[in-house]
């Protein structure tokens, strides 16, 4: 049979099934005329009547009536396939939403332990700042720096953040900062407007304050909207900036950026990053194995952290 009358056979079978085109049409989503169509191709395929035209309508030929069942069991069978082919994709997929800044500089560079141990799976991450609602758009999880959930969660508490500044080491030297013990006058500071809604998140104000440090934030400035900005234009050696401790760990670890005052003049944050999802929604066993892994990535970072000095 070739390929190009499945769709005739299914327009038979729904019209055996239904008694008339129109039931068949409406079932199937298409005209009348359109089922019509395909039933008289089929018929001059197999040159053969299929239905009796009457004034009341069709009526199926002996020919017709002696295939219904095996037509509606067939076509129940590729249902049925369809239907665990469908779920076997959903058994692999894993779908998270995540802050861009937390997902370029810390989770994505460590996906590719989950990839090496589960090649199968079908990760997909929207790395996006709007708040998207695990309800009702589609994602299994979101990882989120924010207060304890609503109700409607679950959650994993993974690890907090604590508020620095970091800079290249060149521009470390170039102000003499590792020897400045009050006094940022003529630092050229950056600032992130927008940073997070965090009532305790520090901005330098509250910084220098927390410290005992001077400063004019009039003269030599630069200010960012968007946090990964902010952090790229420390690492080009364009400023200090004040940064979460989770998004400047990689760079800080590599010696592209450092703390020049050291990790004890941070200030704690007051959000913390969590893992959720749906409260009573069930997981796959690929999406299990995902929560674990996560657990076990944020128990080991924090012990990393910790190695730094600062406690999350």
């Amino acid at each position: 049979m070739k390929l190009a009358y499945l769709n005739a056979l299914r327009a038979l079978e729904a019209t055996l099934r239904t008694g008339t085109f129109s039931r068949a049409a409406a079932e199937l989503g298409v005209t009348t005329a359109a089922v019509g169509q395909q039933i008289r191709n089929l018929e001059a395929y197999l040159g053969k009547t299929l239905f009796l035209r009457t004034p009341t309508g069709v009526v199926a030929t002996e020919d017709a009536l002696r295939i219904k069942a095996r037509l509606t069991t067939g076509f129940s069978v590729i249902g049925e396939v369809l239907a665990e082919m469908s779920d076997m994709g959903t058994a692999r997929r894993v779908a998270i939403t995540l802050p861009e800044s937390f997902a370029e500089n810390w989770f994505t560079s460590r996906l590719s332990e989950f990839y090496r141990l589960n090649s199968e799976v079908d990760l997909r991450l929207n790395a996006a700042n709007r708040r998207i609602d695990l309800s009702s758009e589609g994602f299994d999880f979101a990882l989120r720096y924010s207060p304890p959930p609503d109700d409607g969660f679950e959650a994993i508490d993974l690890f907090g953040d604590h508020v620095l500044p970091v800079c290249t080491p060149g521009f470390a030297d170039k102000y003499g900062l590792r020897n400045r013990s009050n006094d940022l006058r003529g630092v050229r500071l950056v600032h992130l407007d927008n940073r997070t809604p965090d009532p305790e998140w520090a901005n330098w104000n509250d910084w220098c304050r927390a410290f005992g440090y001077d400063t004019d934030d009039t003269v030599d400035v630069m200010r960012f909207s968007r946090i990964s900005s902010g952090l790229n234009a420390a690492i080009a050696g364009q400023g200090l900036v004040l940064c979460g401790v989770i998004e400047a760990y990689d760079a800080i670890m590599a010696g592209t950026l450092e703390m020049p005052f050291g990790p004890a003049r941070s200030v704690p944050a007051g959000y913390r990053y969590r893992l959720l999802w749906v409260r009573g929604r069930p997981l796959s066993p690929m999406q299990v194995r995902f929560r674990s892994w996560v657990q076990d990535l944020a128990e080991k970072f924090r012990r990393d952290v910790a190695d730094l000095g600062c406690f999350v």
